[in-house]
């Protein structure tokens, strides 16, 4: 039995098994039927539906993988920064806190406790221009 290279293949792309992506042709145009996911066997698009021609087309250049921004799983864990610079705090995420959609909307949700320490100038002077608009 030959061994199965996809999940070398997607490393090399830059992604996991199973992560989603866009598809890119002329590093301009998305392609439709995204988000995309690499598979065991192959591209999957957003239905499921399996394609030869993308994983070639990836791999020759003629199309362009184009990661989608992290976004934190359901119980999974994120760090966000607090609003007064207190600090960068863990916490689990749940889709029925509103407190915790709307750190991910606006953008103050990471991956690691170094991406957000990295992003605390870039969040306070957010924090500032929102404060601006509700200060009497």
């Amino acid at each position: 039995m030959s061994k199965n290279y996809m999940p070398e293949v997607a490393k090399m792309l830059g992604v996991e098994i199973g992560e989603e992506f866009d598809i890119l042709v002329n590093e301009t145009e998305m392609l439709v039927h995204g988000p995309y996911k690499i598979m065991d066997n192959a591209i999957v698009d957003y239905v499921g539906c399996k394609t030869k021609d993308l994983l070639y087309g990836l791999l020759t250049g003629e199309y362009t993988l184009q990661k989608r921004p992290w976004r934190p799983k359901e119980g999974g864990w994120f760090y966000h920064i607090y609003g007064n610079g207190g600090g960068v705090t863990p916490q689990f995420f749940n889709f029925n806190n509103v407190y915790d959609l709307a750190l991910l909307n606006m953008g103050n949700c990471f991956p690691t406790e170094e991406a957000a320490e990295a992003a605390v100038p870039e969040m306070l002077a957010k924090f500032e221009e929102i404060k601006k608009g509700v200060r009497k």
